[in-house]
């Protein structure tokens, strides 16, 4: 999207807590393509169900991850745009999945989180270090897989909701699903207009002035399907598909002057066709193919931008487990183009790529993680190999107690942009690389209530990064020359108890400690040299409270973010900022059916903050929402 470039440049009642965090139920999660657990990962992952998603406020993608542990959310104020960092490392070197397949564009490699509706996701995967031995380019930071809900439907299934708050917010969405046959179907739709024009507070130099943002409504529209059709016991198809609509208005940095009358529209269409078949009992062959066509157009008073960009790629895999190894292979086929006002034409990527991931049980308590791939882009001419190694022990039979570790390298290809822009794009540049390890534990244990404590240490050292770099007469263009080095401490705490079999209560605590240093020198006497990257906040804390009595559910979030630097020399800086969420809900049985009755308040305490510099964020706001399921 050409907004991403342009700014980047200037939870249900009857769970109140992820019990796969707890459980040691085979889950599979993003660490590796082989079947394992929190636990049993050789890495630290975060798993949020379903009842994690449906308690957090907000509609989408962004409103849940900056109410949960090891990401943050850069937000440019509203629903305008959300962005997000995982260790000190920039939305570029996050890999966002749908299903498995990869959303970040070649054109920047940055996905807008706002584009992903909360109404339709199941269940989202966050792993907290790189993983290109697995999934390939981007990966360096980490890896978020977001789960649609699936269609596993044994009799109608209808869920119909209305919002409505503050800044004329609007909102339908629902969904149907049935089980006819040998075929489940769901079909969902959603409807959210805005006129976005919330309050903040404007430091003018001499006074705080109250104003309303202006120019930044929006309306986005999506409407999707997702089917599953079983042939026999042994083969399973499926079917995804979805359509975006998004209009946003484009504000732009709050100055003190009329904002900018700047807007955009995109549309995308995203498809995923699969087949899996059941080979023996414990092995099966699967293939995915999926089609991503996105269409962006931005408009201001002296600029008109278009964008196409086209993905199709093919997935196919081997999954294989047993006593003495587990084992996931196969290769990825991927095509794709950008055609651009603002590029050269005929851009065109083809990249395949082969990979292995295994599991090895060394003794009863010991587990190695060994995986490779290789990975060729045909536009760049390049051959990459990342490899990583994991480990996982189990000291104590009797103990809920796992020690993890895990070192590779890992890899970022240079976007269409960074090498194709009119006048200015590089065809000389090489992948990003990093070299990533990481340590940690996790336990489960019963004191007062089920809980899951994990701690972890994250170490990485990226290289060959690109950086855009003035060249005389007005013009920059990217170069191989960025160093980064990243430190990053994390520890969660997860707790839930029911009383009397009515009464629930969960608990959710994170907090992230990271320092992320500019590693590279301009000069002998570089001031920005050993310096924190802006926009990393040193201190991330977060906090979530959830009680449930019979049909009443009431949840609170609070998310502290530390101070910012909103330069490279660390002169300046956004000062740190503390918001408070929260929501009730109420269920009411009418036979059949459930009535569901909730309020929203955001920023409850009036926080006049902002994320990003000159993007202020909305004062306090409510929505009342209302809905019907069967």
């Amino acid at each position: 999207m050409p907004v991403l470039l342009l700014l980047a440049h200037s939870v249900a009642h009857s769970q109140l807590i992820d019990t796969s965090a707890y459980s040691t139920d085979e889950i599979n999660v993003v660490s590796s393509r082989i079947s394992t657990n929190v636990f049993l990962s050789p890495v630290r992952v975060d798993i949020l169900n379903s009842a994690n998603i449906g308690k957090v406020n907000g509609s989408y993608l962004s409103d849940i991850l900056r109410n949960f542990g090891g990401v943050f959310v850069k937000s440019y104020g509203g629903n305008s745009l959300s962005t997000i960092s995982a260790n000190g490392l920039g939305a570029e070197h996050t890999l966002i999945l749908l299903n498995g397949f990869k959303l970040n564009s070649e054109q920047n490699n940055l996905v807008d989180l706002n584009q992903i509706s909360k109404d339709n996701i199941e269940r989202i995967e966050i792993m907290n270090n790189g993983s290109s031995s697995i999934y390939g380019s981007e990966a360096i930071g980490g890896v978020i897989n977001v789960i649609t809900k699936q269609s596993n439907l044994q009799k109608l299934d209808l869920d119909i909701n209305a919002t409505a708050g503050s800044f004329a917010h609007k909102k339908f969405s629902g969904s149907i699903g049935s089980h006819i046959g040998k075929l489940d179907a769901r079909l969902n739709f959603s409807r959210d207009v805005s006129d976005n024009n919330y309050n903040y507070f404007f430091n003018d130099g001499m006074n705080m002035i109250l104003k309303q943002r202006e120019n930044a409504g929006y309306e986005y529209s999506e409407y999707g399907v997702n089917a599953k059709y079983e042939l026999n016991p042994k083969l399973l198809l499926r079917l995804f598909s979805s359509y975006t609509d998004r209009y946003v208005n484009l504000p732009g940095i709050e100055a003190g002057s009329s904002p900018s009358n700047a807007n955009q529209r995109d549309r995308f269409w995203n498809s995923i066709a699969s087949i899996e078949k059941i080979v023996f009992r414990n092995s099966s062959l699967k293939s995915e193919f999926n089609f991503q066509n996105s269409i962006s157009n931005y408009h201001d008073n002296s600029l008109s931008s278009h964008y196409k960009n086209i993905t199709l790629s093919n997935s196919s895999r081997y999954d294989y487990s047993g006593k003495l190894f587990s084992v996931t292979s196969g290769f990825d086929l991927n095509y794709f183009s950008l055609q651009s006002n603002e590029t050269e034409g005929g851009i065109k990527r083809f990249q395949p790529g082969l990979y292995g991931s295994f599991r090895i049980p060394l003794s009863k308590s010991v587990n190695i993680f060994p995986n490779l791939r290789y990975d060729y882009f045909s536009d760049i001419n390049k051959n990459v190999v990342s490899g990583k190694l994991g480990l996982n022990i189990k000291p104590f039979e009797n103990y809920n107690l796992n020690l993890k570790a895990s070192a590779g390298n890992n890899f970022a290809s240079p976007t269409f942009n960074e090498l194709y822009w009119n006048n200015i794009g590089n065809k000389n540049l090489d992948p990003e690389y990093s070299f990533n390890a990481d340590i940690g534990a996790i336990a489960g244990f019963n004191l007062f209530s089920e809980n899951t404590f994990e701690i972890s240490y994250t170490y990485i050292n990226a290289t060959d990064k690109i950086v855009w770099t003035p060249k005389g007469n007005g013009i920059w263009q990217p170069e191989n020359i960025g160093k980064s080095e990243s430190n990053s401490a994390a520890v969660s705490l997860k707790s839930s108890k029911t009383f009397s079999n009515v009464l629930e209560a969960g608990l959710n605590f994170y907090y992230t400690f990271t320092s992320s240093l500019k590693k590279n020198k301009n000069s002998d006497n570089d001031p920005t040299y050993d310096k924190q990257m802006f926009y990393v906040p040193e201190h991330v804390f977060k906090f979530g409270l959830m009680v449930g009595y019979r049909n009443f559910g009431t949840n609170l979030f609070y998310s502290y973010i530390g101070k910012r630097y909103t330069d490279l020399e660390n002169r300046n800086y956004l000062p740190p900022s503390g918001t408070v969420d929260g929501n009730m809900t109420q269920k009411i049985e009418l036979g059949k059916f459930n009535l569901k009755l909730g309020i929203e308040v955001n920023n409850i305490l009036n926080e006049n903050y902002q994320v990003i510099s000159g993007y202020p964020m909305p004062l306090r706001s409510f929505n009342i929402n209302i809905g019907v399921e069967h």
